[in-house]
C-alpha cells in the first residue's frame, strides 16, 4: 500500500513539473492533487499581499461554483489561512492545529463559507513564492475522518517540488513577458532588424525586416541566409556578422558593423551590426547570434497620428512635419498637396510655434527623436 502511495506522489511531482512549463496544465494539477491525498476538494493559488489580490492556479470542480464568493470576501477571513500565516510560512498543518474547533465552528468563515463547500477537515501550507505566497490545502467533509502526520509528512514531501515548479513558472512567465515585450519593441521602431546566426542564417525579422526583404532590391534571403545583392557590400556584412557573433561569444573581437548598402537610382540602405549575446538565466537568445540593424532613408519614419496627439497638431500641420522629416521640400509639399507654398509656410510656423522649436532642422531632430516613430503608420 505504501508503495503505491509513493507512486502517485512521484505522479503528482512529475505533473507539478509539467505545469511549470505549461501553463494550461495548473488547472487539471489539483485534482491530482486531492486525490493522491485522498481528498473531495483541493485549492492551489497564489496571494498577492501587495495588491490583495488572489490568483487561482487550479481548484477542484466541486467547489470552483463557490471561488467568486471565495475571492470577493471570504479569503480575508479565511481562519485556516490566518492560522497556517501565524504558525511558519512553509510549515505543513491540520485544521485543529490552525485553528480550535470551537472557534472555527461558530464563525462566518465556516457558516457561511465552509459549509457550502461541504470542508470540515484541511491539510495544507502557506509558503512564499518570489515575493508572494502560495496557498496549497486539500479538505475533506464532515463524515470523512481527520488528517493525521503521516498526511503532513507526504504533503511537506510534495511542498518542495511544487515551490520549486512555482518558481521555474515564474521564471518562464518573466522571460515570456520580456521577449513578448522586445519583441513589440522591435515591430515598433523604424528600424528593419534581423538576428542572424554566424553563417548569416535568420532567426527572427520584425515587421519592417520582413517587408524589406520581399523587396529583395538590397538585401534578401537565399536558402535561408542573409545575403546583398551588391557583391562588396554583402562580403563585409558577412564578416561584420562573423566578428559580432565572434563577440557575442564572449571573445575580444573588433566588429566593424556600420556601412551602407547601395541602390540603383535609390538613397542607400544604411546598416549596423552588434553582436546578441545568450540570456545569462537560460531564457533568452540560444547561441551567441548577431542582430543586423537596417534603415531605409526612403521610408516614411513618423505617425501624423501620433504627431497630432503629441504636440496639438492639425491633420495639415502633422502631414507636413511628417514629410519635412522625411527629408521632403517645402516645395514638395506645396506640389505634393496642391497648396501654394505661403499656406505650406503658414502651416510650418504653427508647427515650430507648437512644437517650440525656432528652425526647420531643430524641428526635424525633435520630430525624429520622439516616439511618434515608434507608433504603427
Amino acid at each position: 500500500m505504501a508503495g503505491t502511495a509513493d507512486n502517485e506522489l512521484l505522479d503528482l511531482v512529475g505533473r507539478t513539473y509539467d505545469a511549470a512549463l505549461d501553463e494550461t496544465l495548473w488547472a487539471a494539477l489539483a485534482d491530482g492533487i486531492a486525490q493522491t491525498f485522498q481528498s473531495p476538494s483541493c485549492t492551489l493559488h497564489l496571494i498577492h499581499p501587495h495588491k490583495g489580490e488572489l490568483t487561482f492556479l487550479g481548484r477542484t470542480e466541486n467547489i470552483a461554483e463557490n471561488m467568486e464568493s471565495y475571492t470577493a470576501y471570504y479569503h480575508a477571513r479565511d481562519l485556516w489561512v490566518e492560522g497556517a500565516l501565524s504558525v511558519g510560512l512553509g510549515k505543513v498543518s491540520i485544521g485543529h492545529e490552525l485553528v480550535s474547533d470551537a472557534k472555527l465552528l461558530r464563525s462566518e468563515f465556516y457558516s457561511d463559507w465552509c459549509r457550502k463547500a461541504n470542508q470540515r477537515y484541511i491539510a495544507g501550507t502557506v509558503f512564499p513564492v518570489d515575493g508572494d505566497l502560495g496557498v496549497v490545502a486539500v479538505h475533506r467533509p464532515a463524515e470523512a475522518r481527520d488528517y493525521a502526520g503521516e498526511d503532513k509528512r507526504r504533503i511537506a514531501a510534495f511542498l518542495s517540488h511544487l515551490r520549486r515548479a512555482l518558481q521555474i513558472r515564474n521564471q518562464l512567465c518573466d522571460a515570456s513577458l520580456e521577449r513578448h515585450a522586445t519583441l513589440d519593441v522591435l515591430d515598433r521602431i523604424d528600424v528593419a532588424c534581423v538576428v542572424v546566426t554566424g553563417s548569416s542564417h535568420v532567426v527572427y525579422a520584425n515587421a519592417l525586416a520582413e517587408s524589406l526583404l520581399r523587396q529583395g532590391d538590397a538585401i534578401r534571403v537565399i536558402a535561408g541566409r542573409l545575403v546583398s545583392n551588391d557583391q562588396v557590400a554583402g562580403r563585409r556584412l558577412s564578416l561584420a556578422v562573423v566578428e559580432a557573433v565572434s563577440a557575442a561569444s564572449g571573445n575580444d573581437a573588433a566588429v566593424n558593423s556600420t556601412f551602407a548598402i547601395a541602390r540603383e537610382d535609390r538613397l542607400p540602405l544604411t546598416v549596423m551590426v552588434a553582436p546578441l549575446r545568450p540570456a545569462q538565466d537560460g531564457f533568452g537568445a540560444a547561441i551567441p547570434s548577431a542582430i543586423v540593424f537596417v534603415r531605409d532613408l526612403e521610408k516614411p519614419t513618423l505617425s501624423s497620428r501620433a504627431l497630432r496627439g503629441l504636440f496639438g497638431l492639425t491633420a495639415a500641420e502633422a502631414n507636413i512635419a511628417a514629410k519635412l522629416a522625411k527629408g521632403v521640400s517645402l516645395e514638395g509639399i506645396a506640389a505634393a498637396h496642391c497648396v501654394s507654398l505661403n499656406t505650406v509656410r503658414t502651416h510650418l510656423k504653427n508647427v515650430l510655434t507648437k512644437t517650440n522649436t525656432r528652425r526647420q532642422a531643430e524641428l526635424v531632430a525633435l520630430l525624429l527623436r520622439s516616439v511618434a516613430t515608434m507608433v504603427e503608420k
